[in-house]
């Protein structure tokens, strides 16, 4: 009876900050002290909810235990020596992807002149690439499907370069344009066109009007809508839907770039004649690449919140651990099981994806603290609590309004997650008190339809960081 009034009381101290919040928004927080684990504060913590990129906290922690710090991607050129004979290649030769989230056209041409040094002047083969480490779909369920044309949602394939990204802008010719240029590099295989009309800001608001984009296949792109006129070009960054395609036209052109002549074509290994299950690189390797380490790609992955990243080491974690190809299903059931066998038992989450993309995720601030206090304690082991964002300093909190407090510099070290209607944080706060762990989940945030905020300025209708502000500094005092 005691235990239910002290919890009951513990909540009530907290529940003041809530009016900081619009009305209908849904919160949960679980406060615990780092060094008695004894709950400081909480709210509704068994509740589910949508965790947005908090999520990648699972992703890092299981992609340490499971494939270790100094694990990297390899991209490697396979084939026969020999079957080289005079500066010809007689053959095919293989180009094996692996899920390298970070490797670039640059990397690939370094890889055809390694094979060039090697003297390969002619192919009279194909050069195939093989995509089969990974299989499924390039997107997790749950995604927005008008979110898959953006580089956020770039795709999770074997093939992954230049981030399956394409960058471009829109700029006016003059100051009474009555259309948008679209600018794309000469050199991106991508075929994006346009028809962007610029009106006003008042002629947007009538006409309900804004920048859409149509995509078709093979990377084929359709801008169209409106935009106000601006001084600087309108930054666009098109996600490469057809990764498969885009590496294809890629490395004929690379080909050529480095003199070496190809005789049959660049095309996509059968996945029947390809290895179905995972097996170590076979020894015909004539060039290879090798990624950053992990302890790299997670701290670039959990201060920047990157989800390509994120996703390409979530299937990669389901790949090694069943050794057959990764995708989300197997990445998801990996992450359970690595976590539960070290004490971490997350069986009343639904994980889809190691980014957090997928609106399908269901965690509670109770599951999250189970990962927090297993990553507090195994920090020397682990060392990833080096990979959170540090308020006002770096990643994704050094310019977050809602611990941009100055005495909260640097004294909040966390994971963000944020979605439309959502705004999360798990991590420490260093308060005068030792160290406190933190989850913090705000779903169905939505300040424009709070009328209690409808007269305050602009600046304080974003009232998520009043009640972060609040809120972190209660745990800091």
């Amino acid at each position: 009876m005691s235990s239910v009034v002290c919890c009951n009381a513990i909540a009530e101290q907290w529940q003041d900050l809530q009016s900081l919040l619009p009305k209908g928004t849904q919160v949960s927080y679980l406060v615990v002290d780092a060094k008695t684990q004894k709950k400081v504060a909480g709210f509704q913590e068994e509740t589910l909810r949508t965790p947005a990129s908090v999520q990648k906290l699972l992703t890092a922690t299981t992609a340490k235990l499971s494939l270790g710090s100094d694990f990297t991607y390899q991209t490697v050129i396979e084939g026969d020596q020999k079957k080289l004979k005079e500066g010809i290649y007689k053959g095919d030769l293989s180009l094996r992807f692996m899920g390298d989230p970070t490797l670039t056209r640059q990397h690939i041409r370094k890889l055809l002149q390694d094979i060039k040094r090697l003297g390969v002047n002619k192919i009279e083969g194909d050069f195939l690439l093989d995509n089969s480490f990974f299989n499924g779909y390039q997107w997790s369920n749950g995604q927005a499907w008008n979110d898959l044309g953006v580089c956020y949602t770039s795709p999770s394939n074997a093939i992954i370069v230049n981030r399956n990204c394409v960058q471009g802008n829109l700029s006016l010719d003059s100051e009474d344009a009555e259309k948008a240029t679209l600018f794309i590099p000469a050199y991106e295989p991508v075929n994006i066109t346009s028809d962007v009309s610029v009106v006003t800001k008042k002629q947007r608001a009538e006409l309900f009007c804004d920048l859409e984009i149509t995509r078709d296949s093979h990377n084929k792109y359709h801008l169209w809508g409106c935009m106000v006129p601006r001084k600087r070009a309108f930054p666009l960054a098109f996600a490469v839907n057809d990764p498969n395609t885009y590496a294809q036209k890629i490395i004929e052109a690379e080909l050529k770039q480095v003199g070496i002549n190809l005789i049959g074509s660049v095309a996509i290994k059968d996945k029947n004649k390809a290895n179905e299950d995972i097996k170590p690189i076979a020894p015909s390797i004539l060039a290879s690449h090798q990624s950053d380490t992990l302890d790299t790609l997670l701290k670039r992955m959990m201060k920047r919140s990157d989800n390509l990243i994120a996703d390409s080491l979530f299937k990669t974690i389901g790949a090694h651990y069943y050794q057959q190809p990764g995708n989300f299903r197997n990445g998801a059931k990996a992450t359970k099981a690595i976590l539960k066998s070290n004490g971490v038992n997350l069986e009343n989450a639904y994980i889809a994806d190691g980014s957090g993309l997928s609106r399908h995720n269901l965690m509670s601030t109770e599951l999250f603290m189970s990962v927090m206090q297993f990553v507090y304690k195994q920090d020397k082991k682990l060392e990833l609590i080096d990979t959170f964002s540090v308020s006002g300093i770096d990643g994704t909190l050094k310019y977050h309004r809602g611990v941009n407090a100055p005495e909260l510099k640097g004294k909040v070290v966390a994971k963000t997650g944020s979605l439309k209607g959502v705004a999360n944080l798990a991590g420490i706060v260093k308060s005068e008190g030792g160290d406190k762990l933190f989850v913090l989940m705000v779903n169905g945030y939505n300040p424009r339809n709070s009328s209690s905020n409808a007269k305050l300025p602009r600046d304080k209708k974003a009232s998520i960081y009043l009640f972060e502000k609040a809120f972190f500094n209660r745990i800091y005092k």
